[in-house]
C-alpha cells in the first residue's frame, strides 16, 4: 500500500491522535527507528510530518516540547526577513565624499554609510572585490587619487552588538562565532597562513582573498592559540599568541572583533592597489558626521532571496545574525537577540513562548528552543503565503544534492528540501518533501545525542521507510547491491 493510499487512512483517524509520545501512532515501523535512536544515545527525539494540502499533521511525536533547534533556527530567521523586506529587497550602502578638493587630491573624507549587508566582499559570492573597484571607479571620475583625511565609516543607528551573549566560549574564536555589525567584511573573518619553526612563525593574511601587511607578535609553543587584531597604525593584521612548532602554511580562520575597522583596512589596501591613496586610518561615526557630505553613489547588494539562499544552503552564520540584527531597531540592536524575528511569529502564528524562544538568529546558541509543531507551523506559513512561497523553497538545497544535506542519503523516489542543524550533542532537519506529487513539510530534531552522525543515519532510514518500505534492494550499498554488480559483470562476459 502506498503512503498516499494510508493517508486516506490516517488522517480519518487523526481526530484522535493527540500530540503527545505515548499515543498510538501510524507508521509504526518509522517510529520505531527514532525510538531506537533514543534508547541507544540516551537521547530525546521529536518529529512531525503534516500534508500540506489538507494541513493534517500526519506523524507527531513530542511535537510541543522544546528543543535546541540547532541551525534550523535559521527558518525563522530568513523566514521572517523575506517577509519584511521583500524577495527584491537590496542593502544599499552610500558612497561619498566630504572637504575640499584639490587637482587629484581630496583633503577630507570618504564616507560609506551603514546598512548592515553581511555579504560586502563575501566568500559566498562573486566579485568579492566588487565594493572596491566601484568605489575606485567614482572616485576616478572626480579626479581622485588621494584622500588625506582616510575613510569614515556612518555607523549611526548600528551600535555595536554584544559578542555572543549566548553562545559557547570555545565558538567565540572561530569563524563560524563572528560578530556582526552596521558594516561587514568577508564573513568577518582572516583567512591566516601560518609557516612556523623552532624560533621563527611567518603569517600571510587575506581578507576576501586580498593580501594585506600582516605582522606577527607570537612564540613557539606545544600548541596553538592565536588572536588577530590590528597594529597600532590600523595598517596590518596583527597575529599574537602561541604557535606550535612545523607549521608549513597551515590555514586558519580567524574572526574580527570589530568589523567595520577591518573593512576600513581592507578598503584602504584595495583602493591602493587600484592607484588610489588612503592616507591615515580608519574613522568610525557612531553619533554625528560633522559636516555636509557629497553622494557619488549607491553599492547595491544582492537581491534578499538569494540572500536567504545562501544563508540556508550554506549555514551562513553571519549572514544570519545580520538579518536579524538588521530587522531589530536601533536600540534592540545592542542585544543579539533576535527580538524582531521573535516577535514577528509570535504575532502571526500566536506562538507560546514555551515553544518558540530564539536567542539569537544562526541557532548557534545552545539555549534557544523550538518545538517541531512550532517550527512546522512557521513552514505552512511559508508554504501557503503567495509573495513567500516561491523564494522561500528555492532558498532549501535539496537533499542529497546541494548545501549542508548533500551527503544525506534518502530513497531516491523522494525529493526533500531541507535545512539541516548541527551543534553539540543536537542534530535536525526540517523543510519539504514530495512524494509522488504530493507535499509535506516535514521536522525532525534530536537533543542530548552522544554521536551526532547516528541522527544523521536514523533519520535517512526514517524517511525512506516512512515514504517507501521496504526500499527497492538497488538502494542498498550493502550485500545485496554488491550481488547485483557482480551478476551483471557475468552477464556482460557471457555475452562476450
Amino acid at each position: 500500500m502506498t503512503l498516499r493510499s494510508q493517508l486516506f487512512l490516517a488522517l480519518f483517524f487523526s481526530f484522535l491522535l493527540l500530540p503527545y509520545a505515548g499515543q498510538a501512532q501510524p507508521y509504526p515501523k518509522a517510529l520505531e527507528v527514532l525510538r531506537l535512536l533514543e534508547k541507544k544515545q540516551g537521547a530525546r527525539v521529536t518529529v512531525l510530518l503534516t500534508d500540506l494540502e489538507t494541513q493534517t499533521p500526519i506523524i507527531r511525536y513530542r511535537s510541543e516540547e522544546s528543543f535546541c533547534p540547532a541551525s534550523l533556527m535559521k527558518i525563522p530567521t530568513t523566514g521572517a526577513f523575506l517577509a519584511l523586506k521583500g524577495a527584491d529587497y537590496r542593502f544599499q550602502t552610500p558612497i561619498g565624499i566630504r572637504g575640499q578638493l584639490s587637482g587629484d587630491t581630496l583633503h577630507g573624507q570618504l564616507v560609506l554609510g551603514a546598512s548592515g549587508d553581511p555579504s560586502l566582499a563575501s566568500h559566498y559570492i562573486e566579485h568579492r572585490g566588487r565594493l572596491v573597484s566601484e568605489i575606485a571607479s567614482l572616485l576616478q571620475r572626480w579626479g581622485i587619487r588621494r584622500v588625506t583625511g582616510g575613510i569614515a565609516l556612518d555607523l549611526q543607528g548600528f551600535p555595536t552588538p554584544s559578542l555572543g551573549e549566548y553562545w559557547p566560549d570555545e565558538d567565540l574564536n572561530e569563524y563560524y562565532g563572528a560578530t556582526v555589525s552596521g558594516m561587514n567584511v568577508a564573513d568577518n573573518y582572516a583567512d591566516l597562513y601560518l609557516t612556523s619553526s623552532a624560533d621563527t612563525l611567518q603569517a600571510e593574511g587575506f581578507i576576501a582573498s586580498l593580501e594585506i601587511p600582516t605582522a606577527t607578535d607570537a612564540f613557539v609553543s606545544t600548541s596553538t592559540q592565536l588572536s588577530l587584531d590590528l597594529t597600532s597604525h590600523e595598517d596590518s593584521l596583527l597575529v599574537s599568541g602561541a604557535v606550535r612548532e612545523g607549521l608549513d602554511m597551515r590555514h586558519r580562520r580567524m574572526p574580527f572583533v570589530d568589523p567595520p575597522l577591518y573593512l576600513g583596512l581592507w578598503l584602504r589596501e584595495g583602493l591602493r592597489k587600484q592607484g588610489i591613496e588612503v592616507l591615515v586610518p580608519t574613522t568610525l561615526l557612531r553619533d554625528s558626521l560633522g559636516g555636509p557630505i557629497d553622494t557619488l553613489g549607491v553599492y547595491s547588494s544582492l537581491r534578499a532571496d538569494t540572500l536567504i539562499r545562501i544563508t540556508n544552503c550554506r549555514s551562513a552564520n553571519v549572514y544570519a545574525e545580520a538579518m536579524a540584527y538588521v530587522l531589530n531597531d536601533s536600540l534592540q540592536r545592542k542585544s543579539s537577540l533576535p527580538v524582531a524575528v521573535r516577535d514577528y511569529w509570535q504575532k502571526r502564528l500566536q506562538l507560546p513562548e514555551s515553544q518558540f524562544t530564539p536567542m539569537d538568529g544562526s541557532g548557534l546558541s545552545p539555549h534557544g528552543r523550538l518545538s517541531s509543531q512550532a517550527l512546522s507551523l512557521v513552514l505552512r506559513a511559508l508554504w501557503e503565503d503567495k509573495e513567500l512561497h516561491a523564494p522561500f523553497l528555492a532558498s532549501l538545497p535539496e537533499v542529497g544534492k546541494e548545501g549542508t544535506v548533500r551527503r544525506l542519503q534518502i530513497h531516491p523516489s523522494i525529493t526533500a528540501y531541507m535545512k539541516s542543524g548541527s551543534i553539540r550533542g543536537v542534530r535536525g532537519y526540517a523543510g519539504y518533501v514530495r512524494w509522488k506529487e504530493h507535499w509535506y513539510s516535514l521536522v525532525f530534531m534530536a537533543g542530548g545525542l552522544r554521536d551526532t552522525s547516528e541522527a544523521r543515519v536514523s533519520f535517512a532510514r526514517f524517511v525512506s521507510e516512512l515514504f517507501v518500505a521496504p526500499p527497492p534492494a538497488k538502494y542498498h550499498r550493502g550485500k545485496v547491491a554488491k550481488r547485483g554488480k557482480a551478476k551483471q559483470r557475468t552477464l556482460r562476459r557471457r555475452k562476450r
